[in-house]
């Protein structure tokens, strides 16, 4: 997993607005709606579980982001979590 010094213990240059989970799923969120790549968003999902998150949470975070970056972001972003996810993607007809 890539380092981010805003999740290790000790740092804190304030006392942050969100906790430290909802502050992942945002990641998360801001990740899929932007279409980023699977390992961007595995990356994103180990970081949410060690606060957690569980694959519920997760999805939910897709169904949520999906009415904010439209529907088609949504369909284009699912494969690509699922994937984060250790599931099997499924083969497009």
């Amino acid at each position: 997993m890539a380092p981010t010094p805003e999740f290790e213990r000790g740092f804190e240059l304030t006392k942050p607005a969100l906790d430290r989970r909802t502050r992942v799923l945002v990641r998360l969120a801001a990740l899929l709606a932007v279409g980023a790549c699977t390992e961007s968003l595995r990356w994103a999902v180990e970081l949410a579980s060690t606060t957690g998150a569980d694959d519920d949470a997760l999805a939910a975070v897709l169904v949520a982001t999906g009415s904010a970056a439209g529907a088609a972001q949504l369909v284009e972003s699912a494969p690509r979590l699922a994937l984060a996810l250790g599931f099997d993607a499924i083969p497009a007809d």
